[in-house]
């Protein structure tokens, strides 16, 4: 038994991390993030947070706590968040989304654009970037021209680091492969290193803003697109509802939304959002 072990450390390491510790982060990541962790992934909040307890150069998860809980906690806040936040994401992850992006909505709005109408899409939690570059390649696919026409991308995420890696838009070129090579090849420019940086067509089309979706929204205009996919399954059935609800609102009359595979719409949002394909729902009233 280790000494941490020993003075009722529900993980064994070198820091003490109690269950009082455990429900007490828990409880503090909900209440910023939205996030619902289960006693089960205490040892993953353990190894992910040890490293932040080091950096510190704290000795023990409760100084911690006491730490991201204080008026000076902010930071700390977000990089716990960031921390325990699980940024999986590639190009065209789940594809039948980009298929039905291109042949079932894109035209529609390729001839709203061309009329010179507003055409706009949100990424509402987009890591690092590649799902809204994935998004600027299809809508470019449609209208090669969208960047100079009132079309445009917003793409938020919780995570600075990860709204900064976004704007910077490089890539290696392994993470590109599963995008459409003759679209990639067009739309992105050759970096240092066997890198690609995203060209201007798509910097144009993408904007990346940090945004906590159980935080205040501050977009004024509707999107005739969203992708919010495999985040709300992190969260409880209750904010899952909350979610889903303050997206029609901000949807047009037929707009799309795109969901994770794990997920279904739920609460007061079914009412106005109807099945349009797999994980594809559409506000009724176009």
């Amino acid at each position: 038994m280790t000494a941490a072990a020993g003075r009722g450390s529900i993980v064994e390491g070198e820091f003490v991390f109690t269950a009082e510790d455990f429900r007490h982060i828990a409880q503090m990541l909900h209440a910023h993030a939205g996030i619902a962790l289960n006693e089960g992934k205490a040892a993953l909040v353990y190894s992910r947070l040890a490293k932040r307890l080091r950096t510190l150069g704290l000795t023990s998860f409760r100084d911690y706590c006491a730490l991201v809980e204080g008026v000076d906690g902010v930071d700390e806040r977000q990089k716990m968040t960031a921390a325990l936040t699980t940024n999986v994401t590639r190009f065209y992850r789940e594809p039948h989304h980009f298929d039905d992006l291109r042949d079932r909505v894109m035209p529609e709005l390729a001839a709203r654009a061309r009329a010179g109408g507003r055409v706009r899409l949100w990424s509402a939690a987009c890591s690092n970037g590649q799902e809204p570059y994935s998004m600027a390649l299809t809508v470019l696919q449609a209208l090669p021209e969208a960047a100079e026409l009132d079309v445009r991308i917003l793409a938020t995420d919780i995570d600075p680091n990860m709204v900064a890696q976004g704007h910077d838009g490089v890539y290696s070129e392994e993470a590109l492969e599963p995008a459409p090579v003759t679209l990639w090849r067009k739309y992105f420019d050759r970096a240092d290193r066997g890198q690609w940086i995203a060209g201007q067509q798509l910097k144009r089309l993408v904007s990346f803003k940090e945004l906590n979706l159980i935080g205040d929204w501050p977009m004024k205009g509707k999107f005739d697109v969203i992708f919010c996919r495999n985040v709300v399954i992190y969260f409880d059935d209750a904010t899952q509802e909350r979610v889903w609800k303050r997206f029609t609102p901000l949807m047009n009359p037929g707009a799309t939304l795109y969901i994770g595979h794990s997920e279904r719409v739920s609460g007061p949002a079914t009412s106005q959002l109807q099945t349009a394909g797999l994980t594809t729902y559409r506000l009724g009233g176009a």
